[in-house]
């Protein structure tokens, strides 16, 4: 459900309104079944106005279009928070679907976990040591390690009809899913962390890892001999060591082992102009250094269609683009074409691993 403060419960309802969901997947939601009714009002009123179920157990799941199921975990209803705020009830809350969803993906009785935006700050008050879903996910299913990969995700063949989604200026413009989209992916070497703390989280091992698990992550999604490009930490990749020494130390040598298994890797490379040869098409991925150096390219050319994908885990968990969403939360103007997104990329990957 992510935090019910936030905009997840509005796009929830507002994607779960699409009869095409439900012809590629069997949604349940995890969280507060008094938030999602709440969360109803969001519902455009050209649309049929589904019916909210709360269940307290997967066998009273219906997945029929017009209802939606919700596993009934917490207590937390409309009354006890405001929209916009980090409240450590809503972080309580998101913690639980979170525990929730994972544990039952990997009892076997879900086949992916798609996430909506949690707020850091919220789950942080309730107690979790875990900047962000990444984190605490991996410690959830004891993973070794794991990356974060944005993906563009094309939707178009599960919703040609087109999704609509709230412009910035005039909230009525339409996106329809049949627009050509340019396509990027990027995974992240460093995930959630103060940007003075990059260069000590690299290491050869690290970069080497996320190499590899990009490389094979590629594979499972069809490129049969996957090309990566390595961004650089420092302007100009460093320039021979001139502006600073972490190409030389940790991102040449991690470079250099995968060339050794016999991985197609180009780099260090400057991110000022890699990522413009990667939408064209000259790589398969990009592996980022730090959040901002991946994020900033692959929302400018995809927000609303980038899907965010846990790599490392023993189960499936995509998740949207954006964030709670603070500033709008609450006003019934948030698009949901992320979400859905989100929602495809997880049934394509589970069933690819069935």
């Amino acid at each position: 459900m992510g935090d019910a403060a936030g905009i997840g419960p509005e796009i929830i309802v507002k994607a779960l309104t699409h009869k095409n969901v439900y012809q590629i997947c069997q949604p349940i939601v995890i969280g507060s079944a008094a938030v999602i009714q709440h969360a109803l009002r969001f519902v455009p009123s050209k649309d049929v106005l589904p019916k909210v179920a709360a269940i307290h157990s997967l066998k009273h799941t219906t997945a029929t279009h017009g209802r939606i199921d919700v596993l009934d975990v917490s207590s937390l209803t409309p009354g006890n928070f405001s929209h916009g705020t980090i409240d450590s009830r809503c972080g309580s809350a998101a913690i639980k679907a979170i525990e929730t969803a994972v544990q039952l993906t990997l009892d076997g009785m879900l086949d992916a976990i798609t996430t909506a935006p949690i707020c850091k700050a919220s789950i942080q008050r309730a107690g979790s040591p875990f900047p962000g879903h990444t984190e605490m996910l991996t410690s959830l299913t004891q993973s070794q390690k794991s990356v974060m990969m944005l993906k563009t995700w094309d939707t178009s063949s599960q919703f040609e009809s087109g999704l609509s989604v709230a412009s910035e200026k005039t909230k009525k413009n339409t996106w329809t899913s049949t627009n050509p989209i340019e396509h990027l992916t990027v995974s992240f070497v460093t995930n959630h962390i103060p940007i003075t703390e990059v260069p000590q989280q690299l290491s050869v091992k690290r970069i080497s890892d996320v190499i590899q698990i990009t490389h094979d992550a590629l594979i499972q999604f069809g490129i049969r001999d996957p090309r990566l490009a390595v961004a650089g930490l420092n302007p100009h990749a460093g320039e021979e060591g001139m502006f600073g020494p972490e190409e030389e130390i940790y991102i040449k040598p991690a470079i250099r082992q995968a060339h050794a298994a016999g991985f197609q890797v180009d780099g260090p490379l400057p991110a000022d102009t890699l990522f413009k040869k990667a939408i064209r098409g000259e790589w398969d991925a990009v592996i980022a250094m730090y959040h901002d150096q991946g994020n900033i390219p692959i929302k400018l050319i995809g927000f609303g269609q980038v899907v965010n994908i846990t790599l490392g885990l023993p189960i499936v968990r995509t998740s949207v683009d954006h964030g709670t969403a603070f500033d709008i939360a609450g006003q019934g103007t948030a698009s949901e074409t992320s979400l859905i997104a989100a929602l495809v990329a997880a049934t394509q990957l589970a069933s690819s691993q069935l």
